[in-house]
């Protein structure tokens, strides 16, 4: 998907997704297509990393299609660079386990934008699509 080389040599840092695993082992094998996400929490997790290390392409490619904008790649491309996103911390989830077909994860993510530490605090909502699972919505505050 995104480049194989940045991802390998970040493979052997602690995952920031905060699971308490290393990279290598936790959302690499998801952001390079090795495996998918069998949980709601499990995709979400990959996706925060995939904002951490700027990985456009996973993060259109788990958006469910009913919500992806046709625009979203150059979007993101033009805007992830904008925020640097410093930790994770998962509040609550619902649902959204291996046989569910539907999700929700609450969680609360710092990040800085223009020297600023800021959070957003999210509910996101996720769906099967295709037996996979992928981002649908979320409610949050900036």
């Amino acid at each position: 998907m995104d480049d194989e080389r940045t991802l390998k040599i970040r493979s052997r840092t602690d995952c920031p997704c905060d699971s308490g695993a290393i990279y290598h082992d936790c959302c690499r094998p998801l952001h390079i297509g090795k495996a998918n996400a069998t949980t709601a929490k499990q995709l979400m997790r990959s996706r925060y990393t995939a904002y951490f290390f700027r990985l456009v392409d996973y993060l259109v490619f788990t958006t469910h299609p009913d919500k992806r904008e046709k625009n979203l790649h150059e979007e993101l491309d033009n805007t992830v660079d904008d925020l640097m996103w410093r930790n994770l911390k998962i509040i609550n989830s619902s649902q959204g386990g291996k046989d569910d077909k539907k999700g929700k994860v609450e969680f609360i993510a710092q990040y800085h934008h223009d020297g600023e530490l800021l959070e957003l605090h999210e509910n996101s909502r996720f769906r099967k699509y295709k037996g996979l699972w992928k981002y649908l919505d979320g409610k949050g505050q900036l």
